[in-house]
């Protein structure tokens, strides 16, 4: 049953149930505090959702986390409840301006590109969705009529789609990711393209993996798409070792450019805006040099074609950090892809053991470690040469992390702690 906002009055003479405690559920919270509807709860990890539960509210808003044949969602249903996710329902109360950004790697750095852009250029903008600011957040804060949003949604949030109506969509590629949530590559694809369905004509940008993907299963993309590849976007006369001069980075300054253009931001001030942008914190950023390593954190690569684009920003000796929790896809390819890059693999996690062996079949010289502690040290201690040192898993971090953030702040934290032994060590050799 889907959510009316005519019903509202109706509606209101129950509680809201909340799926999920999550940033997307904390933000629903936010913005029905802000209209005065009262709401519980529920999450995976709580307090649990069941039948007296759902006799009790009005309405059910889920976080992107839930699968739509989840349990708790069956319920809802059964008991012919209205669902609705957090990104529609917060859509229900925005008239703002909004260009949704999806793909599988690089959105995040896009939406905050956009917003770079716009504030530098003179008109307003923010960014939200999956960047630590939901859209219900956003819209229980406030934001300005005229602002524009650059809204970040993943496959499981435009899978369930009834409201939103983007004014554009910017869908940047599309890899193998996400088996876990979705039951294949095809489900995968359809679940972004709900939001090509939702766009009014002129509206869709894509990168290049997109058309061929859609050309693959047959999908045929809205009349008048843009089509940008990779290459079409002009050097910025930035140093090798810039953040912008890695993939994804220069598909996202291509779409980024192409559509810009399209409303009327002239090529200087988009070059002078990108040039002022930072990188998105924990995507391949350098930490530190312990005496021939340098360490490079890119948590945030959490499915194998990230971490191969990693990995191809970097020449000379590299090792690489990697491992995580499985989503469900094919990871047989992975040691092959690697190979010409890699000198050696340093493997931890639920995927560790598994990667050891098809690393080892390919030729790579690898070895298991117990935690990604001992993945760095062990790292360290190989390194004979200047060598890069790159983290960037490749899998999910949910093995023994909360999130890619709270991972990638692990391995900051144990390089660092190898940096103040290895320190203390060369003062006492001297001492």
């Amino acid at each position: 049953m889907k959510f009316n906002l005519q019903d509202w009055e109706k509606l209101r003479r129950k509680p809201v149930a909340i799926l999920g405690a999550g940033v997307s559920g904390r933000g629903v919270g936010a913005l029905l505090d802000r209209i005065e509807w009262e709401y519980e709860t529920y999450d995976e990890q709580g307090r649990a959702f069941g039948a007296t539960e759902a006799r009790s509210c009005s309405l059910v808003v889920f976080s992107p986390g839930f699968t739509l044949d989840h349990e708790w969602l069956e319920l809802a249903r059964s008991n012919n409840l209205p669902l609705v996710g957090e990104v529609d329902f917060g859509s229900y109360f925005l008239s703002n301006k909004i260009t949704a950004v999806t793909g599988t790697n690089g959105k995040t750095s896009l939406v905050k590109m956009l917003e770079q852009v716009w504030n530098f250029s003179g008109r307003k903008a923010v960014a939200a969705g999956n960047v630590g600011l939901s859209l219900c957040e956003l819209v229980a804060r406030g934001v300005e009529p005229e602002t524009e949003v650059f809204l970040e949604v993943s496959s499981f949030q435009s899978q369930s789609l009834s409201n939103l109506r983007p004014e554009s969509v910017l869908w940047t590629n599309f890899e193998d990711d996400h088996l876990d949530h979705h039951k294949n590559l095809e489900e995968y694809f359809f679940a972004k393209a709900r939001l090509l369905e939702r766009v009014p004509p002129k509206g869709t940008w894509v990168g290049r993996s997109v058309l061929e993907k859609a050309a693959q299963v047959g999908y045929v993309l809205p009349a008048e798409t843009v089509t940008v590849d990779r290459t079409a976007q002009a050097s910025l006369g930035l140093p090798a070792d810039h953040f912008l001069q890695s993939y994804p980075q220069q598909e996202n300054i291509a779409i980024a450019k192409a559509f810009c253009k399209s409303r009327g931001i002239d090529e200087g001030s988009f070059d002078r805006a990108v040039l002022s942008c930072a990188p998105s914190a924990h995507r391949l950023q350098k930490v530190a040099t312990v005496g021939k390593a340098t360490f490079w954190n890119d948590s945030k690569a959490t499915n194998a074609s990230a971490a191969v684009a990693a990995c191809l920003n970097f020449s000379g000796s590299l090792f690489w950090i990697g491992g995580g929790r499985s989503k469900g896809e094919d990871s047989s390819m992975l040691p092959r892809l690697l190979k010409p890059m890699v000198n050696r693999a340093f493997l931890f996690g639920e995927m560790g053991g598994c990667l050891l062996e098809l690393f080892r079949r390919e030729g790579i010289l690898s070895d298991f470690c117990a935690s990604l502690g001992e993945a760095v040290k062990g790292a360290y201690e190989e390194v004979t040469e200047a060598t890069n040192v790159l983290f960037s898993p490749g899998f999910a971090s949910f093995d023994g992390y909360s999130n890619f953030e709270e991972r990638g702040k692990s391995f900051v934290d144990s390089v660092f702690d190898l940096k103040k032994l290895a320190s203390a060590t060369t003062q006492e050799s001297i001492n």
